[in-house]
């Protein structure tokens, strides 16, 4: 868990420095024109600093793969996954930081749930096509409260940390976990395409 957190972390922080403060990712309109208007914000951001595109990008990637490195050197990831983290770095790009973090989230979510079940990921992705998360646990005589709140769990447990830590406040916490809760709902209940 803690690998995918900094793996996650990363991912964010690249495309928050990238689109001063994130939010060039956050409008409703289709992956284009979200594409379109990230690309343009980066192209300012880099005008601004006086480099080209290219220069911030190698300069954001630089300072990401150094992240990884520290995690390496204190114990915080294990050398076959500070591996895969660079190559990420190295293949990402600089507006794909919604989608990436989005698949990192549903995979960590999907993660929790092959625990829960008892299954291997493998075993889950065999599963899940024509079904949901939520026929699976009943399938297993388990309980969709059950599953959500254990999927929930990682969500509850780093939000009630960063309270601690006095990064977030208790209504910003309550905030998040809401909108958690409901993508959870949502996840739980969709029925995977058998394609």
């Amino acid at each position: 868990m803690r690998v995918n957190r900094i793996a996650a972390a990363s991912l964010t922080g690249a495309a928050a420095v990238l689109v001063g403060g994130g939010t060039a990712l956050a409008g409703q309109a289709g992956d284009d024109n979200r594409s379109a208007r990230c690309e343009e914000r980066v192209a300012k951001l880099a005008d601004r600093r006086g480099v080209s595109v290219a220069e911030l990008e190698a300069g954001i990637k630089a300072k990401l793969t150094a992240r990884v490195d520290a995690a390496l050197a204190s114990g915080r990831v294990t050398p076959e996954r500070a591996v895969r983290l660079k190559e990420r770095i190295a293949e990402g790009g600089l507006c794909q930081g919604a989608h990436a973090r989005a698949k990192l989230r549903v995979r960590a979510v999907l993660r929790s749930a092959a625990e829960f079940l008892g299954l291997t990921r493998a075993e889950l992705r065999a599963e899940l096509p024509g079904t949901s998360l939520g026929a699976l646990a009943l399938d297993q005589g388990k309980s969709v409260a059950s599953l959500k709140a254990a999927l929930l769990a990682p969500a509850k447990a780093r939000l009630a940390k960063a309270v601690q830590a006095g990064r977030i406040t208790q209504a910003q916490a309550d905030r998040r976990l809401e909108k958690i809760e409901t993508r959870i709902d949502r996840l739980v209940a969709r029925t995977f395409s058998a394609g």
